[in-house]
């Protein structure tokens, strides 16, 4: 981390009581800067500072918001005027999985998938377009390699994020030149509850254990995160063999790609 290019910067962090988004946090915190959190839950750094159990560098403050929700939304953006009036980065990181076939999944678990992973983050940086046109700021999102291919078992949440990628792309082309950046980072599977807290093809709690193969740490990813919003050519960001192979095969040859993911997530679908 170039702790030069963040001091005194305001930045806001969306689902940073748990997971990737606590990793940011603890993360940034280390650093004289302002951090404004959204969530439904304040993360446990933040109770800790407020008991004066912690002390951090940055100035840290939580709103309090369901990101799927517009009217909480609009309530959390006159809250974050307040506090600041323009935003150098904003981590559009909360963000909900969805587990099932296509041909098992109600309609309802893509709204509810679209809501949290698409209405949510493209409407939030909506309102906070004026925040980051006066600091000529950067968004990243955070997506998943899932996002940049219709992945089996995973119809909503590819569908979501992968609508997402392509309002990015096209608010980084039409507001380049006001000085405004759009990265899409696509982790890989990272140790979080994102499976826990996910929805299965009813809507319903997914409750799914941890991904027991190979996987980074929220620490790792939040690293990398960070070091992608120093860099001025991030764009589409992964960060391994696998998130690489799928950026690239998607576009040489999708019938192999097809061929992989039919039989390493084969499970995932019968």
């Amino acid at each position: 981390m170039r702790t030069d290019l963040w001091k005194g910067k305001t930045i806001v962090i969306t689902g940073g009581s748990s997971g990737i988004g606590e990793a940011l946090l603890e993360s940034l915190s280390q650093i004289p800067c302002k951090i404004i959190n959204l969530s439904r839950s304040e993360p446990e750094l933040i109770r800790k500072i407020s008991k004066k159990k912690e002390k951090r560098a940055a100035e840290i403050f939580h709103i309090q918001a369901d990101l799927s929700s517009e009217k909480e939304i609009n309530k959390a953006v006159a809250k974050l005027a307040k506090l600041a009036d323009g935003i150098d980065v904003l981590f559009n990181n909360a963000g909900i999985t969805a587990h099932s076939r296509f041909d098992q999944t109600q309609i309802e678990a893509f709204r509810q998938a679209f809501d949290v992973n698409f209405f949510g983050p493209v409407f939030l940086t909506m309102r906070l377009l004026p925040f980051l046109k006066k600091n000529k700021g950067a968004v990243m999102v955070t997506s998943t390699v899932s996002g940049l291919y219709g992945v089996p078992a995973r119809s909503a949440y590819s569908s979501s994020k992968s609508a997402l990628h392509a309002v990015m792309e096209s608010a980084r082309i039409e507001l380049s030149e006001e000085g405004l950046r759009f990265i899409i980072f696509c982790p890989p599977y990272t140790k979080t509850k994102l499976r826990a807290n996910g929805i299965d093809g009813d809507g319903q709690k997914l409750g799914e254990s941890h991904y027991s193969g190979k996987s980074k740490t929220p620490e790792e990813v939040a690293e990398k995160m960070i070091r992608s919003v120093e860099d001025p050519n991030s764009r589409l960001v992964v960060m391994d063999k696998s998130g690489f192979f799928m950026k690239w095969m998607r576009n040489i040859s999708p019938s192999f790609l097809e061929k992989v993911l039919y039989k390493k997530l084969y499970k995932d679908f019968h």
